[in-house]
């Protein structure tokens, strides 16, 4: 298993799925008591890490005192692996999570274990404090389960997909009017490519046209990204789906994000009409990809209402609000409907256009 993959809350090709037979079920502890001595272990690495570090001080190390914490340190780094290990029946993304904080919590115990070892060790305090800071992580992190899990990974792409959306619209409203003058900084283009900044040229008013045309598109994707968490993803929502169906959502929410930032990167003067309209093609697979995994996952929730008021509806949402819009309780699956197909709608016909403008110009 890659730690890459761990990192980024990916379930690796060659890992099995979670069991999820009432054998396994019951031979596991339950997730609240893993939780619960998942932070246990934590509290008993924080104490006997304190321990260590008094008894070792490089001034005045006492040895024979310091057997005991150490090898307490020793006997709760290997129960916290362990424990680690066991979140692997409730989920690959909490289970991920556990995983990463442990193994960040041993490496920061090895570094200070390591300066032990050092006559000079004069950072010792600032090692143990290393540790205590990642404890302290670790605890407030650990979710209580697998779809807050999934949660969490969701919400720290919507801000980054929200602050991308608002780049587009102060694009469209002001072109590059806030840019920094050409020969008033210290950077060419390329430079600022470079940095991943975009370019400093200044937008043409065919430029600025075209990223009105592009803006609804993004406007719904980012939309639909909020309402996944909101109707998905919430402690509210009745739906139970499977361990691996959330699992595979970290993924879409991420493939989501760079596709979007990909065409804001397109939108940058001076813009390659082929470029554009490869980045929306590139978007749009992105949503086909989380639509088909909400489905075949049975995560869209069910249907309860007229679906002929959704489009209405539908504009009355923001993107950047963190509640629900009453619509939202008359049929949240017509809208999850109704919102992927203006998508593929709109990306069809974006795409064309820019296709048409490039033609054009030829």
């Amino acid at each position: 298993m890659a730690d890459s993959d761990i990192d980024r809350g990916k379930r690796p090709a060659n890992l099995p799925a979670p069991p999820s037979s009432a054998s396994s079920s019951s031979s596991a502890p339950s997730c609240a008591v893993l939780h619960k001595d998942y932070l246990s272990l934590l509290t008993l690495v924080y104490a006997s890490t304190t321990k260590s570090s008094l008894t070792l001080r490089p001034q005045e190390p006492a040895y024979s005192a310091a057997l005991g914490p150490l090898r307490d340190l020793a006997t709760n780094i290997t129960a916290l692996t362990t424990c680690a290990t066991l979140f692997d029946v409730y989920g690959f993304t909490l289970a991920s999570d556990a995983r990463l904080s442990a193994r960040e919590v041993c490496e920061a115990v090895r570094a200070l274990a390591t300066n032990f070892l050092d006559k000079n060790g004069e950072d010792y305090l600032v090692r143990a404090g290393t540790v205590h800071d990642l404890v302290d992580q670790a605890k407030r992190d650990l979710s209580v389960d697998n779809r807050t899990a999934v949660r969490k990974r969701w919400i720290s792409d919507r801000g980054m997909l929200e602050d991308t959306y608002e780049e587009v619209i102060s694009m469209a409203e002001g072109g590059n009017d806030d840019e920094i003058e050409d020969g008033e900084d210290d950077f060419g283009d390329d430079e600022w490519d470079e940095l991943g900044l975009g370019s400093s040229k200044k937008l043409s008013e065919a430029e600025v046209d075209r990223i009105k045309k592009v803006q609804p598109l993004l406007r719904f994707s980012t939309l639909l990204h909020k309402r996944v968490q909101l109707d998905i993803l919430s402690d509210a929502s009745t739906a139970t789906p499977s361990l691996e169906a959330l699992d595979a959502l970290p993924s879409c929410s991420h493939g989501l994000l760079v596709a979007s930032e990909e065409v804001v990167a397109a939108l940058y003067a001076p813009q390659n009409p082929a470029n554009v309209a490869s980045a929306i093609t590139s978007l749009s697979t992105a949503v086909k990809t989380l639509r088909l995994t909400l489905e075949d996952g049975a995560l869209l929730p069910r249907r309860n209402g007229d679906v002929d008021e959704l489009t209405t509806g539908m504009a009355t949402l923001s993107v950047g609000g963190n509640g629900v819009n009453g619509q939202k309780n008359r049929d949240a699956r017509g809208w999850f409907e109704t919102c992927f197909a203006q998508i593929e709608k709109l990306s069809q016909s974006t795409a064309v256009a820019v296709v048409a403008e490039s033609s054009d110009t030829t």
